[in-house]
């Protein structure tokens, strides 16, 4: 579904990402692990166009999408979900998912999808005439993934969607990732954590300084003994 070939990024003159090469097959919940400053959502905003790429490739249901622009990622079944939620803040829960279904492609089936997002997260229908900067941050964290899924994608990318949450939020979170891909809604996403990473993927890549170090499916990359002495403390 996603391939993603030899990609190099810079900003300015310092590069960031190195070389690096990944897939996502259909259906695929695949998992970027690494420490910060390692290039996890630098990675993600490369493959949606937010970020211009120095070299390489990235093809997308065999398309090379490597010069698309960001606007025309949704249209093409792709939809990121940013760090840290980036919702509009005064505007409604509801106002916000609705956005998701902006594009022009989207709108035949909005009804259809607000009702299975609905469905997936109840806050939704619970909540829709609240103001977004009211709810806690797992509940926004909800709203954006939300917003994701209106438009349709067979491949969403989250970045870092367990950030700043508590166990219980997360939990809830990974549960919503899991029903999401049920769907066949393949999911790439990135994380500083070992177990939530590779213990909730069918694959996982770890990252160090803008390099792929290893990849692997997701219960042997938490198997791994550079991983276990590296990322868990184990000896």
């Amino acid at each position: 579904m996603l391939e993603v070939s030899g990609l190099n990024v810079k900003y300015g003159d310092a590069q960031v990402l190195w070389d690096m090469s990944i897939k996502v097959g259909a259906g695929e919940v695949v998992a970027v692990m690494g420490p910060n400053g390692s290039g996890k959502s630098t990675l993600l905003k490369a493959i949606c166009g937010l970020v211009a790429i120095h070299s390489g490739q990235i093809k997308f249901e065999g398309k090379d999408i490597s010069s698309m622009p960001a606007h025309n990622m949704t249209s093409i079944g792709m939809s990121l979900v940013l760090e840290r939620r980036r919702l509009f803040p005064s505007m409604t829960v509801m106002e916000n998912v609705m956005l998701g279904a902006y594009a022009k492609h989207a709108r035949d089936k909005t009804k259809e999808r607000l009702a299975w997002v609905e469905e997936l997260f109840p806050i939704i229908r619970e909540r829709r005439d609240q103001i977004a900067s009211r709810m806690s941050g797992g509940e926004q964290q909800m709203v954006a993934i939300a917003r994701g899924l209106m438009s349709g994608p067979r491949l969403l990318l989250m970045d870092e969607p367990f950030l700043g949450l508590s166990p219980k939020m997360v939990s809830a979170i990974v549960t919503l990732v899991q029903a999401i891909n049920k769907r066949g809604i393949a999911v790439l996403f990135n994380e500083q954590n070992v177990q939530l990473s590779f213990g909730n993927a069918h694959r996982g890549y770890l990252l160090e300084s803008g390099r792929v170090v290893l990849e692997g499916a997701g219960l042997e990359m938490l198997q791994n003994e550079t991983v276990k002495r590296v990322y868990l403390g184990s000896h």
